[in-house]
Formats: C-alpha cells, structure tokens, sequence
C-alpha cells in the first residue's frame, strides 16, 4: 500500500503536457521501485493525447523522479458504441461527502461520458432507477439532449438492481436491446440493492446481447453481485 501511495504521489506531479485529462489505471508496484501503469490523455476537446517521454516531468514530493520509458501504440480506428447510462435516483443518493451529494458526482460523471462521445458517431441513451425504472432520453447522438435529461434526475425511492438493469420498460438491458453498435452499460449507484437481484437471469441477457457492463459504485464498496456482472459480461467494475 505504501508503495501504490508513493506512486500516486509521484504521478500527481506530471505537469509538462498540454493534456486537459489524464487518467491512470492498471497500475504495476511488483517490480518496486520501478512502477508500470497504464495512461489514457487527451486535451479540451477529448481528442486523444500521445506524449513521449521528453513531454512528460515527474516528481514525487517535489523531488524529479526518472521516466525510464513511455510507450503509445498506433491509434486504432475507434468502434462506433451505443451505450446505456443508467443513474441510480434512489432516496440515498441525495447525501454524499460533505456538501457534494452523491447524486451531483453521478452527474458529473455521467457528464464526462456524455461529453466526451465522439460526435457524430456513438450513440447513447439515459435511463435512471429506484424502486422502478425510468427513460430520460432514448438512443441519441445529441449531446445536449443527453446533458438536459441528466439534470432532470432527481433522488427518491428504494434501490432495485433488477429495475435498473433488467425489467421493462426502461431497464438497462432492454434499451440496449435496440442498439446499433457495439453494446455498452455505465451502471452508477451509491446504495445496496433492497434485495438480493437475480445476478444469473442479468448475465445470462448481458451475454445473449454481447452488451459489456461498467459497474462505479460511490461511497461503498461495489457489491458482490454488481462486480461479478462486470467480469461476468467483459467489463469492469470500479
């Protein structure tokens, strides 16, 4: 743990890059002191960002720390996705950290996603949940249109995993049903489900459509059932 701290501490000091964004993820302390991760960049516009090794300053406590190599493979033509997000609008999301409840951090995710489809291309639809489900905003490449049924959402109800992914009319899965590209869910939640859903009936339709699930649970750990349908269908879980 204090090894993956320390890395954290030294990659939060790269500053010479003109990347608006830069996210880490698979993150490598085996070989400690040498750490590996993987990096995805890109600038304001969400265009991806390719720096090599001479762009980038590490520091860790203010000290420079050596890059030993930077590695971007050729780009690869993107493929056109329809992805569903889906909004946990339970009574729970309306508390949080602080002042920030967790329903605005869904939001600002859901933001991000929204905000960086490339144009044009992807599609996406906005679905939310409770006790029941609820369509906001069907397949669209209409960014504002996804922006205005975001803000809409607001907290109220129980938690149904099974409403939100699985069960008419507005269930995850049965809008992904009538995607045109490759199929992809962005499940957010903050909340335990009020029961146990039926995880094996919600993999076994994820499998049938080919459709990937992206679990991001908020102040919680992500549950059992939620991290094996991420697995279970080729996503991942966070």
């Amino acid at each position: 743990m204090k090894h993956l701290f320390t890395f954290f501490l030294c990659l939060a000091g790269i500053v010479s890059m003109s990347a608006q964004s830069l996210s880490l993820f698979d993150t490598d302390a085996s070989g400690f002191p040498t750490i590996k991760a993987k990096f995805w960049a890109s600038d304001a516009a969400g265009r991806q960002i390719r720096p090599s090794k001479g762009d980038l300053i590490c520091r860790e406590n203010g000290e420079l720390r050596t890059i030993t190599d930077v590695t971007c493979p050729t780009p690869k033509v993107p493929v056109a996705i329809s992805s569903v997000l889906t909004v946990d609008v339970s009574g729970s999301m309306s508390s949080g950290s602080g002042s920030t409840a967790n329903i605005d951090l869904a939001k600002a995710a859901a933001r991000a996603w929204i905000q960086g489809l490339p144009a044009g291309q992807s599609e996406c639809a906005l679905t939310s949940f409770d006790d029941k489900n609820y369509l906001h905003q069907d397949f669209t490449t209409d960014r504002t249109k996804l922006l205005r049924g975001l803000e809409t959402l607001s907290p109220n109800g129980g938690t149904n995993y099974n409403a939100g992914l699985l069960t008419p009319l507005a269930g995850s899965l049965e809008i992904s049903k009538r995607a045109r590209y490759k199929r992809v869910i962005v499940f957010l939640t903050d909340g335990l489900p009020n029961f146990e859903p039926n995880t094996a009936s919600i993999i076994a339709e994820a499998k049938k459509q080919g459709c990937m699930v992206f679990a991001v649970t908020l102040g919680m750990e992500c549950p059992p059932s939620l991290r094996t349908l991420s697995i279970q269908s080729g996503g991942q879980w966070f």
